[in-house]
C-alpha cells in the first residue's frame, strides 16, 4: 500500500515539474559582468558538485541549462543565459520557486557565479 502511495505521489510531482510548465513561471532575471560561457562553465561546476545532472542546450545566441529533479523524468530548473549589452543576463526558472521551504541549492548555485 505505502509503495503505491509513493509511485503515485512521485508521478504526480513528476508531472508539476515538467520542462513546459516551468516555462510558463516567470522568471527571476539576473545580470552579471562575466560573459555569458564563463557564467555558464561556473554554473555547472557548482551544480555538479551538488550532485545535479545537467543538460546544457545551445538556443542561438543563448544557451539553456536543464537541471534535473531528484524525482526521475522531472525538471527541477531550466536557467537561459544570453550576452546582454554589458555582460550576461540569466534567467532562472525554478520548481517551487515560491516556496521558502524548498531547497537552495539550485538558486545558491546561480548566484554564487555572479
Amino acid at each position: 500500500m505505502r509503495a503505491k502511495t509513493l509511485a503515485v505521489l512521485a508521478a504526480a510531482l513528476a508531472g508539476c515539474t515538467s520542462q513546459a510548465n516551468l516555462e510558463r513561471n516567470p522568471p527571476m532575471e539576473l545580470r552579471t559582468g562575466k560573459s555569458a560561457e564563463d557564467y555558464r562553465s561556473c554554473l555547472v561546476v557548482g551544480l555538479e558538485k551538488d550532485g545535479r545532472h545537467v543538460e546544457v542546450q545551445p538556443q542561438g545566441n543563448s544557451q539553456r541549462v536543464l537541471v534535473d529533479s531528484k524525482v526521475p523524468g522531472a525538471t527541477a530548473a531550466i536557467i537561459d543565459i544570453g550576452s546582454a549589452s554589458r555582460g550576461t543576463r540569466i534567467q532562472l526558472r525554478e520548481q517551487m520557486a515560491n516556496n521558502p521551504l524548498r531547497p537552495r541549492t539550485i538558486l545558491t548555485a546561480v548566484k554564487d557565479c555572479l
